[in-house]
């Protein structure tokens, strides 16, 4: 080998040491940044002699990535689940809470049948009274947690429709950077970073899987097939609802679905099979059109039912047809027609409720008396506890099953609920594990490990010692041979 090949080699050598030292030194300054890839230097022998730098390229593992994206839409998908089911049982409460809708349901019961009992007492005739308005407060309360679980969703959606198509326009414009950085023959690496961090905000919201195009641009897709990048934007369209009232649903045009490029998309029907189908996104759908309204549903059933229960009493000689009993529509008897929302609407009949000044002994004496009855007639209170406590059906839109009691569709409702909870904790757990899992994965094959590459640059030093000492030596000797 003549002096100037070795030379030659000494100093490519050189180069390419000080562009792995770099190279290094980026991988451990970011190891702990989200969206990172390890880098590494690709080298090849020169020409003639020594070794060229043909680039840096960026670790990836494209099957555990994809794995790894489904996970995170299947694990935030099952957390929007949760996190609604945990409010409507929240609201709802533990039988023999404080505040629970089945502790209201009992208490009434209890309050009336003492009443019955000793029907002189002003006490428990005031009792049983506020008694029966908590427990319509209770639906009412719980109804309205419901609806704002509905209108969290809505609002939900239009953020992520708007996140979503943000960062599709963002990766667009970095396909086209990374196309013409890969054509002048740069480093994408940064580039590449930037993306992957876009396509992770994203794929929680919709599991999405990348097709590679050339010069680096990637298409992106939905696990199921939907279209959302592939040289343009394919844009995401929703208009939100801020009341999302009782009632109003997409077929009926009360809610906006979803569209895309203006062309309606089903999602979050409950089936998975939609084109977007399996994040986010579809969860909030899914909380939006069915678990939020069938719950509604529910409250709606238990509060018809309990109007339409007392509403006709046949004890009450009081009540004429029409005539709202102890229970009311907002003052007035059920309507069949309307019953979308009573839920919200129920009210004890002010005028037995204390609190609106009303008197109380009207449970005894009749809804409608003109004056005190016999004090110790307890004739319309037996008839209240018998009306709450018989077995009856629901109406049919409220998804309540079989005959029961007024307390007993009260603890379907808050089991219905309950059991809902811990169903969507479960799997949000399983998820958010598998989610971790694959994570880990992914980046003990694309990750930083900051000992691998301390030893690295070890390795490193010591190739560009020997690089350095062969330099010194070529000198000395062509020193020597000018010397001659």
């Amino acid at each position: 080998m003549t002096l100037s090949l070795a030379l030659n080699n000494a100093l490519s050598g050189l180069q390419a040491n000080t562009r792995q030292a770099e190279v290094i030194s980026t991988n451990v300054a970011n190891a702990l940044t989200e969206g990172f890839g390890r880098s590494g230097l690709s080298l090849s022998p020169g020409a003639i002699s020594g070794v060229r730098v043909d680039g840096v390229v960026r670790a990836s593992a494209p099957a555990l990535t994809e794995a790894r994206r489904f996970a995170d839409a299947s694990a935030s998908s099952a957390s929007v689940l949760s996190d609604a089911f945990t409010r409507l049982a929240n609201a709802v409460g533990e039988p023999g809470g404080p505040a629970a809708l089945a502790t209201a349901a009992d208490d009434l019961d209890a309050a009336l049948a003492a009443a019955a009992d000793t029907p002189e007492s002003p006490t428990l005739l005031k009792n049983a009274a506020l008694a029966a308005g908590d427990f319509s407060a209770s639906i009412n309360r719980i109804a309205a947690e419901a609806m704002k679980v509905r209108i969290s969703a809505d609002a939900s959606i239009a953020g992520q429709v708007q996140t979503i198509n943000a960062s599709l326009s963002k990766i667009q414009s970095l396909n086209g950077e990374i196309k013409a950085k890969q054509l002048s023959g740069g480093d994408v690496s940064a580039l590449l970073d930037q993306r992957e961090v876009l396509i992770k905000e994203a794929s929680g919201m919709i599991p999405i899987r990348t097709i590679e195009r050339p010069f680096g641009e990637v298409a992106i897709y939905a696990r199921n097939g939907g279209q959302l990048l592939d040289g343009k934007v394919f844009e995401l369209g929703f208009t939100p609802s801020p009341n999302a009232p009782s009632g109003a649903t997409v077929g009926n045009g009360g809610l906006s679905g979803l569209t895309i490029n203006d062309v309606p998309i089903a999602i979050g029907e409950g089936d998975g099979n939609g084109l977007f189908d399996g994040g986010s996104l579809a969860a909030s759908f899914e909380v939006r059109d069915q678990i939020a309204t069938e719950a509604t549903a529910m409250l709606d059933g238990l509060a018809a039912g309990l109007i339409t229960r007392v509403q006709d009493l046949p004890e009450d000689a009081t009540l004429a047809i029409g005539d709202a009993g102890i229970f009311t529509d907002g003052g007035a008897a059920f309507d069949p027609a309307d019953e979308a929302g009573i839920a919200l609407r129920i009210s004890l009949n002010a005028l037995v409720d204390p609190d609106a000044g009303g008197d109380a002994s009207r449970l005894r004496d009749g809804i409608n008396a003109a004056g005190p009855g016999a004090a110790g007639d307890a004739t319309v209170l037996r008839g209240l506890q018998e009306a709450l406590g018989g077995n009856e059906s629901a109406t049919a839109l409220s998804g309540l099953t079989g005959f029961r009691s007024a307390a007993g569709f009260a603890s379907e409702v808050s089991v219905s609920f309950l059991t809902g909870s811990d169903r969507a904790d479960r799997a949000a757990l399983f998820q958010q594990g598998a989610a971790d899992a694959m994570l880990e994965a992914e980046i003990a094959a694309t990750g930083v490990d900051t000992d691998q590459e301390l030893a690295r640059l070890l390795q490193v030093e010591q190739a560009f010692s020997a690089n350095a000492r062969v330099v010194e030596v070529v000198d000395t000797l062509f020193e020597r041979l000018l010397q001659i």
